[in-house]
């Protein structure tokens, strides 16, 4: 048996009426009936942010849309420059998802043509999945399903419950909420009041060049981002700033344009249990004024990435030690 309540599906033979849906999510949108089953009792202020469900522990909660299931969506081709520098990244690190760019835009811009308005509500780290797979995507505010990636991206306040370090902590993400709350503070943060969404799309599919480019890498390309930094210049040595929280939005999206700097991120909770972030991949997010710093850089790497590449090469570099 099965409840429907709309946005949201709950398994009443499955749910334990533990109260943890009630509990965690942060838009107060779940109340307890009197048998104590959760009701979606206030719709209006549900974003299908997906946090009931993942933190159900019977499998219990279904949210209704998946944006990863959306399918038909058909990216534009851009600037002729930014498809090349597109594809000259793919091509040197063998990349398997395309390079994504992130527009953060203000209330006087319009979103270009060829880009797919969401009428749900999507989670950031799923936005840049669906576009490092080819989909062209305008966010309006109100669609950003992620309370936590709203107010880094400037675009909402942060709601009391995530501020104070309640749900953080109830993820067991910190030891209490007051280091929750710490954690929360430290978040990098667009200055809200002027960004009301954002475009996220392969960097090819933009005319005009996005705020940040975004890369799904395994640790090997990202490490070849890194030496293409000091490629030419010898230094400085980097510092990348992450916290293992808000990795797609502020560590890969806000720290970049904030910095002007290339920062690396190891990914978050939320981003690997909803944006389809593999064991195995990471994030970098370079902000444009560096982007052909690093093409140019790889593009001077070359040499180097054969030999890794070449077997022999590297069992003969193994047995005597690099610099040896």
């Amino acid at each position: 048996m099965s409840d429907n309540v709309g946005k949201v599906t709950v398994d009443l033979d499955s749910c334990t009426k533990c109260g943890k849906c009630f509990k965690i999510c942060p838009a107060n949108a779940i109340e307890l009936d009197g048998e104590g089953f959760p009701v979606l009792a206030h719709p209006d202020r549900c974003t299908e942010c997906g946090i009931c469900e993942d933190q159900c522990p019977k499998d219990a909660i279904t949210v209704r849309k998946s944006a990863l299931e959306i399918g038909g969506l058909e990216p534009p081709v851009g600037d002729p420059d930014l498809k090349k520098t597109s594809d000259l990244l793919v091509d040197i690190l063998q990349l398997e998802k395309v390079p994504v760019g992130i527009h953060l835009m203000a209330g006087d811009e319009n979103p270009p043509d060829g880009f797919r308005r969401l009428d749900f509500p999507v989670r950031h780290c799923v936005s840049i999945h669906m576009a490092s797979l080819g989909a062209a995507l305008y966010v309006p505010g109100d669609q950003h399903a992620c309370a936590a990636a709203k107010a880094a991206l400037g675009i909402a306040e942060l709601p009391e419950k995530v501020s104070s370090g309640k749900i953080p902590y109830m993820h067991g993400l910190a030891s209490s909420e007051q280091a929750a709350a710490r954690i929360m503070a430290e978040v990098p943060r667009i200055p809200l009041g002027r960004i009301v969404a954002t475009l996220v799309a392969p960097l090819f599919s933009f005319q005009s060049a996005p705020e940040v480019v975004v890369l799904t890498a395994n640790p090997k390309q990202a490490m070849w981002v890194a030496n293409s930094l000091i490629f030419h210049t010898g230094g400085p040595r980097i510092t990348a700033n992450f916290a293992g929280m808000q990795a797609s939005c502020a560590d890969s999206t806000v720290m970049p344009i904030v910095r002007q700097e290339v920062n690396f991120s190891l990914g978050c909770y939320g981003c690997r249990s909803a944006g389809k972030l593999g064991d195995e991949e990471m994030y970098v997010g370079v902000p444009m004024k560096r982007l052909n710093q690093v093409a140019d850089g790889l593009r001077g790497l070359r040499r180097a990435m054969g030999k890794l590449e070449d077997v022999a090469h590297r069992e003969v570099e193994g047995k005597k030690g690099l610099g040896a």
